[in-house]
């Protein structure tokens, strides 16, 4: 990525920027990956927590970005904008799993109003592949190409689940503190005896409820299908009805292996 808008002469002049002992591509690079890892819009108290950056400079170079196109910005804050698909992933990049999984999304949206997702597993992280949602999709604050931490979405912990503890102790170890990887264990622990399923009850602050299964393939889990609404998400209902289209999208991904009885703990 190149910024041309962003000389390094103007920044060594703003006084708050000594604050931050960062060249103007690392706070350029802080500013973006802020967005990335957002579920939707944020505004300018919300890129300073994220990035550590002052008021000053995160406004400025919001604003240079703004002109650019890479950020967007009206009453509801601020966004990526026209060139931030160039930031969610290769071109091309688990597109198999996402033309696969399109149809069974849009039936389960359909089937139960909620919000489906289509989600894959980085490292650390849950990457956002597919959103489909209709008019309930502005009321679910998620957003395709945003890469969160994976123990904070079901998606996640439905996609962690399916590793070995050792896989979660590695790329989740360093970034929790002992208690909360202990609890981490034990919910992944109960979602392995529910064939991967993950479910969250309506949060009391954006009363979102939301419900997660992995799609198995050989080697085990490619991806997550979830679905999130306002309201509640019955697991006796709902889950049945995802663990069956998600066995029904690795039928599509892999038509000529046999998925039953193999074991999808890697």
């Amino acid at each position: 990525m190149t910024v041309t808008a962003l000389p390094a002469a103007s920044a060594a002049t703003d006084p708050d920027d000594r604050r931050t002992p960062l060249g103007v591509v690392g706070r350029v690079t802080r500013i973006l990956n802020a967005f990335s890892e957002s579920p939707d819009r944020l505004m300018l108290e919300d890129v300073m927590a994220l990035t550590g950056l002052p008021r000053s400079t995160a406004f400025r170079i919001l604003g240079q970005l703004i002109e650019e196109g890479w950020v967007e910005h009206d009453t509801r804050g601020y966004r990526l904008g026209p060139h931030a698909p160039t930031l969610t992933g290769r071109p091309g990049e688990h597109q198999e799993v996402r033309v696969a999984a399109s149809p069974f999304l849009n039936e389960l949206h359909a089937l139960t109003g909620a919000v489906a997702h289509l989600s894959a597993l980085e490292g650390d992280r849950v990457h956002y592949l597919d959103k489909i949602g209709g008019s309930v999709a502005r009321a679910v604050p998620s957003r395709v190409g945003a890469r969160l931490l994976a123990c904070d979405t079901v998606s996640g912990r439905a996609l962690l689940a399916c590793r070995a503890p050792e896989y979660v102790d590695d790329v989740l170890g360093p970034r929790l503190a002992a208690d909360r990887l202990a609890l981490l264990h034990r919910e992944l622990a109960a979602a392995r005896q529910r064939r991967g399923v993950v479910h969250a009850p309506a949060d009391p602050v954006t009363g979102i409820a939301s419900i997660a299964v992995p799609v198995l393939g050989p080697q085990g889990a490619v991806a997550a299908i979830s679905l999130a609404v306002p309201g509640e998400l019955p697991p006796a209902r709902v889950g049945p009805l995802l663990l069956n289209q998600a066995h029904r999208v690795a039928g599509v991904l892999f038509p000529k292996r046999r998925l039953q009885g193999r074991s999808w703990l890697r």
